[in-house]
């Protein structure tokens, strides 16, 4: 697999570990996560910086973690979206400038490039207003797909194509997320529909039959291979009794 799509899932995972921690995560668990790819500190700046924009907090180690306080309320995206605007405001760079620094491999001008996209970020994430997935969720990957795109932005000549670039980049993270969602959703309705059919043709059978059926007679009752019976009995869990349940 491409190591651009793992350090997309990884930092997405990140992200996931991150909240469900209270919103911390050390720099060494970070540096644990991604060890296996080809990161320098540059990189990991980069992430430790897209991580506290985000209002996670980013200790050195489960000591400093500790020692943090406790009993904040989450990181509305309310809030989110105002500190990025009062964020913007205060920033006074010439993006093209920005993108040259950031092709030249800059680190500095990776950070403020970051923190100019952010807004906008947001604000094509309003856009999908209506699909099933969070905004919040939808404002990580777009993040994602920018910090991606920045890695090769030494590859076009002028300020237009770089902002293309990452702009699509964006886009695309956005709605590969939003397919990901949909095709997630029709699997999961189609493992309903499975675990329903089975277990209505469980209930007749059984009632034609007066007793506990078991997954043989069922495979050959719907025709259905054996180990696809087991395999939707397994996912129903208690919910579907059969003799023996193998």
């Amino acid at each position: 697999m491409d190591n651009r799509i793992i350090f997309r899932e990884i930092l997405g995972d990140i992200r996931r570990a991150a909240d469900e921690a209270g919103g911390v995560i050390t720099k060494e668990e970070i540096k644990e996560r991604l060890s296996h790819l080809p990161l320098g500190e540059d990189h990991l700046k980069m992430i430790y910086q897209y991580l506290s924009e985000q209002g996670i907090q980013v200790p050195d180690d489960a000591q400093e973690a500790a020692e943090l306080p406790t009993g904040e309320e989450g990181f509305a995206l309310s809030i989110y979206l105002e500190e990025l605007q009062q964020l913007a405001e205060r920033e006074d760079e010439d993006e093209t400038e920005l993108l040259k620094a950031v092709a030249a491999g800059e680190a500095q001008a990776r950070e403020k490039l970051i923190r100019w996209y952010l807004p906008l970020i947001c604000e094509m994430a309003g856009e999908y207003k209506g699909d099933e997935i969070a905004a919040e969720d939808l404002i990580q990957e777009g993040n994602v797909g920018l910090l991606m795109a920045m890695e090769s932005l030494n590859e076009f000549e002028n300020a237009a194509a770089s902002q293309a670039h990452l702009l699509n980049s964006v886009n695309e993270a956005m709605q590969a997320a939003i397919h990901a969602n949909e095709e997630t959703k029709k699997r999961n309705e189609d493992v309903v529909s499975q675990v329903n059919h089975l277990d209505e043709a469980i209930k007749n059978l059984e009632r034609d039959l007066e007793r506990k059926v078991s997954a043989e007679e069922l495979s050959a009752y719907l025709d259905m291979p054996l180990e696809q019976i087991r395999d939707i009995l397994n996912i129903s869990g208690d919910q579907i009794e059969v003799d023996g349940r193998k």
